[in-house]
This record gives structure tokens, C-alpha cells and sequence, in this order.
């Protein structure tokens, strides 16, 4: 009993081993900067029959460039760490296996690009244990990029010129030993480095990047370790674990995952248990009851195959049929060739197309889906999370047109969306994409302004492209004319200044019939419809249909968002305020289809050309601090400006 609890204790210390900690502040005049600071002592855990796992440092990384080490028409400088696990096995058994998590937490970050074209500033350069470099990083959108010096001499790496956030650098990374005298070391070296442009940078004068390289036991979390002070920390310190309803808020690190089980099949066909199935235990997957009036998922169906119903098949009359319907089963999905007797053994599937196919049963594995978007994002959820901040006036009460809502913290950064709609004296009248007032059907409209001063504009009436417009968001006046001069000119220089440039992501999906984690990926790694850019920077922007998925309570992620119009699932989504509204995510399958979120609630999908309305969605800066307020619409979060 008195080891069992030794053993115990000891698993407990080694889990939050946390001991790897490099510091870096930079500060700028001009072209002078500085990166330093010092290591947090280590923790180790040595005794006679436990194993000795230690993580170290070996130096601060200091940058000074100044005038004379960076001169112009010159190269960049660099200055590296190198960051240590080290594994000694127990005296006993003289065998030991961790594993570890590397991470890169960079707290605050003033710094922007001071180029048009976004050339990277300060660039992070990662080598693993086996000398690789990291080339890509899960779940992070930062880009691996070859950035060139005045001298033309290349520095690759991850560009962390406006990065912030918890950057998972490697998970479960294994180290082994197998003696108690000669340790196993795994080293990761980290290089800064600041790029030299040949262009001017003082914009970045007095900028300041504060981060941290973390190698830990255990797994680390964003709202654990982060800094309390700015907004986005403070938000996720929010989170709770025991009881996220409390206010909605929920941490998206892939522990929401399916109820629903599936079975395998050869050929990647995957069968989910039907409601009332006598069983739903892996090693029945075989017996025919647990298959007979099963339906597809079509969210996990690969080769074509999409909702159909499973019946048993056998030989009859000379012709494999089913043997509920008596149909005739194939091969194939062109009825081209039916099935032979010697194969006429098992079940087969009613597709859309009206066509039997033959299905293989497989191991009978069963598989659990991943729901929640995975990505360590923090996403307020449900009917009406506490999650409102006033922007754009600092009056003791907030007007109606400045309450916005948090969709959640990302990457260290609070992305907001304007809680109402717009009107023309936001977004202007101007450019091809205005439309007029909104003009459909608003009886349900949950809002509180005048609906006819609403405004609906086109997502992109490009005829250029085809009557019906483009779904190329880079050239939508929308985007250019009314989100990014108008609305950004009507928000003002102070609030200006809090607001980050942002990547959007307009990578594509075909179908609104998937989930919100299928579009969330969808979003980030699908191309667009042909030559269409994937990516565009600029300060404001439109939710994702992911942002609308994840808003609705957890229940609903299951369910594809083109599902989204059931009683129960609008009536617990925030975001949901009944009218027409814009994405900013192109439907990939045409040149002109755009995904809405419809009057009824569901995602939709339509030409560019039609008027709907439009909420404005931005992130915030990395530094910007909270001054006042609970959250809620009465008494909505106030910004330090």
C-alpha cells in the first residue's frame, strides 16, 4: 500500500513538470532592438527505483541589433537556445519510456507588418531531436516561410512577426533509456531571428514580443499558464472545465467527441448504430441485426456513398438480390455488373442513386469522432453565453449599435462579431455590392433595430466573372469598399488601433451538409473554386460557417449545419438572430455559390449576387486589456484604449 502511494505521488510531480521557460522580450527604436532573459531552474525527479526525467536550457536568447550588427543592405540576426529532456532509467529495471510536450507561448506581441505585402519581421526557426527542421505545426495557422535578408541571404522558419497564442510544437514526443548511468538527451533548438529589410521599419519602433519556450510532462493549456492582463487570457481563464454552461464558454481541445458509434467495413464504409439496436457492441458488428435498417452517416461515408439503407442479401433466380426490396445488387454504382453467386453473401446498400452495392463487413472496430473544431480555441456556446463587449464608444452605457459578442480567444487573440446587423450609414452605399435595405420577410427577427434600416449588400457582384457574380472574396467590393474603407473608416483611429490584421481562410466545401468541424477544416485546407485565393489579409471579415456550427451547444455538433433549422438547435445558438446572413466561405463546387446562414437557421448556399445582411467580425490585438464590465448585455466587457 505505502508504495502504491509513493508510486502515486511520484506520477502526480512528474505530470506537472513544467521547467523549460526562455523569456524574450524585444523592444525597438527604429532598427534597434532587444531579445533576453533568463531560464527558470530546473525540476528533477531522481530516486533509487523511479526514473530521472529533467528538461534544461543551455542559454537566454539575446538579441541587440543596433545600427552596427545590422547595417543596411546587410543580413539579419540570430541568436539560439537549445532546450534539453534528458532520461535516466531506474537503477531496477534499467528501462524507461516518457513522453513530453513542446510548446511555444508567446504572451504579447506589438509588433505588424511594416511592409504591403506582409514580409515577415521576426521568424522562429525549430530543430527536433533528430536534426529535422519543423516545417509544420498542428493546429496553428502559422506559416512556414523563406524570408530574405537585405544581402539576399534566406532565413527559414515559422514568420511570428503579429503571432501570439500557445503554439503546439510537438505532443507526445517519446524519449527512451535504457541505462541509469548514461541519460538519453533529446534536444530541440529554437533560433530568432530578426529579418533585416531593405525597407524602412521603424513603424515597429518601441514594439515589444514577450514569449516563453515550454517543454512539459504534462499537457499545457492556454488558460493555465497564460499571462492574466490581457483580454484574451483573461477570457480563457474564464473556461470551466467542471461546468462550461455556466457561461458558455468551451475549450476546443478534442475532448468533445461523438456519441455514436461506427462500425468498420473493407473499403473504408463506415455504418453508425441505429436507433434501438439491439446492440452496439464492437464484436456484434457482424450478426444481422445489428445491421438490418441501418443508416449511413453521410459525414463519414468516403466512395461515393451517402445515406442508403442495409439490407441482406441472397441468390435468387439466378440474381443476387436484397432480401427485403428483392432488388438486383452490383458491383458498382453504374449498375454495370451485378454480383456473381460465389460473392452473393452478406449485406448490401441502397445508395442515392438509386443503385445496390455490395457491402464487405469488415473488423467490426468501432470509431469515435472528434466533434469540437481541436484546435485549443476557446468558443462561446448555447442560448446566450456571457459574452458581450461594447466597441467603439466608451459612454457609461453602451449603445445598441456598439455591443458586439465574443466568438472566442484563437491564437491569442478575441474575435468578435458585431451583436446586430448594419446599416448603410456603416458600411456606405457605395461600390457594385450595395444592395439596399433588406427586404425579405423579418418577423422573426431577433434583433432591436428599425429593420428597415438594415442593409443588405451583394457578396460579390463581379459579372466579370458571370452574371451572377464571383465568389472570389479578394475582389468583392463588399470586402474592399464597405467592410475595409467604409466600416473601418466609421469605427475610428482609436479603435482602429485595437483591432489585428488577419489571414482569412476561404478554402471551400461543396456541401452544406457537413459538420461544423468537418467545414472548420474544410475552411482551412480545401481549395476554392479554380484560381481562386485561399487566403487574404485585412482587418475585418465575416464569421465562418465553423463560427456558426460551434456556436450552437454542444449537442448539435453532430449534426451537419445544413441540419441546423430544428426548434432545438436555433433556440441554443447565439449567433442565430433569423435573418439572411453572410459567410465569408465560397462554395468550391461553382464560380459564384456562397455559404449563408438562413432565416430559418440552417447554412445555405447561394449566388453571390443576392442582398443579404451583414455582421462584421475582426480579431483583436494580443495586447488589448479589459478595463471593466461582466459580460453581459447590461453591463458589457469595457477595452482599455
Amino acid at each position: 500500500m505505502e508504495q502504491t502511494k509513493l508510486n502515486d505521488k511520484r506520477k502526480k510531480i512528474i505530470i506537472l513538470v513544467s521547467v523549460l521557460v526562455v523569456f524574450i522580450g524585444i523592444s525597438f527604436a527604429y532598427i534597434v532592438a532587444q531579445i533576453s532573459g533568463s531560464a527558470i531552474g530546473n525540476v528533477n525527479i531522481t530516486a533509487d527505483t523511479t526514473d530521472n526525467l529533467q528538461f534544461s536550457i543551455d542559454k537566454d536568447i539575446t538579441l541587440n541589433p543596433t545600427q552596427f550588427n545590422v547595417v543596411e543592405g546587410g543580413g539579419g540576426l540570430s541568436d539560439t537556445a537549445t532546450g534539453t529532456a534528458s532520461l535516466l532509467a531506474n537503477s531496477t529495471n534499467k528501462s524507461a519510456t516518457f513522453d513530453y510536450y513542446v510548446y511555444f507561448l508567446i504572451n504579447t506581441n506589438e509588433y505588424i507588418y511594416t511592409t504591403e505585402d506582409n514580409k515577415p519581421e521576426i521568424v522562429l526557426t525549430i530543430t527536433d531531436p533528430e536534426g529535422n527542421p519543423v516545417t509544420k505545426l498542428a493546429n496553428s495557422d502559422l506559416k512556414y516561410v523563406e524570408a530574405e535578408n537585405a544581402d539576399g541571404t534566406i532565413t527559414k522558419g515559422f514568420d511570428i512577426t503579429t503571432a501570439s497564442g500557445l503554439i503546439n510544437i510537438a505532443s507526445n514526443y517519446e524519449i527512451t533509456s535504457s541505462s541509469s548511468t548514461d541519460a538519453t538527451e533529446q534536444d530541440w533548438i529554437f533560433t530568432v531571428t530578426f529579418i533585416n529589410l531593405t525597407t524602412n521599419q521603424s513603424e515597429n519602433g518601441g514594439s515589444t514580443l514577450d514569449a516563453e519556450i515550454i517543454l512539459s510532462r504534462g499537457e499545457t493549456n492556454y488558460h493555465e499558464i497564460c499571462e492574466p492582463g490581457t483580454m484574451a487570457c483573461d477570457i480563457a481563464r474564464l473556461y470551466n472545465e467542471e461546468n462550461p454552461e455556466s457561461n458558455g464558454l468551451y475549450y476546443h481541445n478534442g475532448t468533445y467527441t461523438s456519441e455514436n458509434e461506427y462500425c468498420m467495413f473493407e473499403g473504408n464504409q463506415v455504418l453508425s448504430f441505429p436507433d434501438g439496436a439491439p446492440s452496439t457492441n464492437a464484436e456484434d458488428c457482424n450478426t444481422v441485426y445489428s445491421f438490418a435498417g441501418m443508416y449511413y452517416d453521410a459525414s463519414v461515408i468516403t466512395d461515393g456513398l451517402a445515406e442508403g439503407i442495409v439490407e441482406e442479401v441472397t441468390w435468387d433466380g439466378g440474381t443476387c438480390k436484397t432480401t427485403t426490396s428483392g432488388a438486383t445488387v452490383y458491383t458498382d454504382m453504374n449498375n454495370n455488373t451485378p454480383v456473381s453467386q460465389e460473392s452473393c453473401s452478406g449485406y448490401a446498400a441502397m445508395t442515392v442513386y438509386s443503385t445496390v452495392i455490395m457491402i464487405n463487413v469488415g473488423s467490426g472496430t468501432i470509431e469515435t469522432a472528434v466533434l469540437d473544431a481541436e484546435d485549443y480555441s476557446y468558443r462561446y456556446a448555447g442560448a446566450n453565453p456571457i459574452n458581450y463587449v461594447c466597441f467603439g464608444n466608451d459612454e457609461e452605457t453602451c449603445p445598441a449599435e456598439n455591443l458586439y459578442r465574443i466568438i472566442g480567444v484563437f491564437d491569442g487573440k478575441v474575435k468578435l462579431i458585431k451583436n446586430d446587423y448594419t446599416t448603410s450609414d456603416m458600411l456606405g452605399t457605395d461600390g457594385r455590392d450595395y444592395y439596399g435595405t433588406y427586404n425579405q420577410s423579418t418577423s422573426n427577427y431577433k434583433g432591436s433595430m428599425d429593420t428597415s434600416t438594415i442593409a443588405a449588400y451583394r457578396w460579390n457582384y463581379d459579372t466579370s466573372v458571370s452574371t451572377y457574380g464571383s465568389n472570389n472574396w479578394t475582389t468583392s467590393e463588399f470586402n474592399t469598399i464597405n467592410l475595409n474603407t467604409n466600416y473601418w473608416n466609421y469605427l475610428g483611429a482609436t479603435w482602429q488601433n485595437l483591432i489585428a490584421e488577419t489571414t482569412w481562410h476561404l478554402g471551400g466545401m461543396t456541401s452544406r451538409d457537413n459538420t461544423a468541424k468537418a467545414f472548420y477544416n474544410g475552411e482551412r485546407n480545401n481549395t476554392g473554386y479554380g484560381s481562386n485565393p485561399i487566403t487574404y489579409s485585412d482587418e475585418i471579415g465575416l464569421m465562418y460557417p465553423s463560427d456558426y456550427g460551434y456556436a450552437a451547444s454542444p449537442d448539435a455538433w453532430a449534426t451537419v449545419i445544413g441540419d441546423y433549422d430544428s426548434s432545438t438547435i436555433t433556440s441554443n445558438n447565439w449567433l442565430y438572430m433569423e435573418l439572411d446572413e453572410w459567410t465569408v466561405t465560397p462554395n468550391s463546387s461553382s464560380s459564384d455559390y456562397v455559404f449563408n446562414v438562413s432565416s430559418n437557421g440552417y447554412l445555405d448556399s447561394y449566388s453571390a449576387r443576392l442582398g443579404y445582411a451583414a455582421r462584421p467580425v475582426f480579431y483583436l490585438e494580443s495586447n488589448v486589456e479589459l478595463s471593466g464590465g461582466t459580460g453581459t448585455s447590461s453591463d458589457p466587457y469595457r477595452l482599455a484604449v
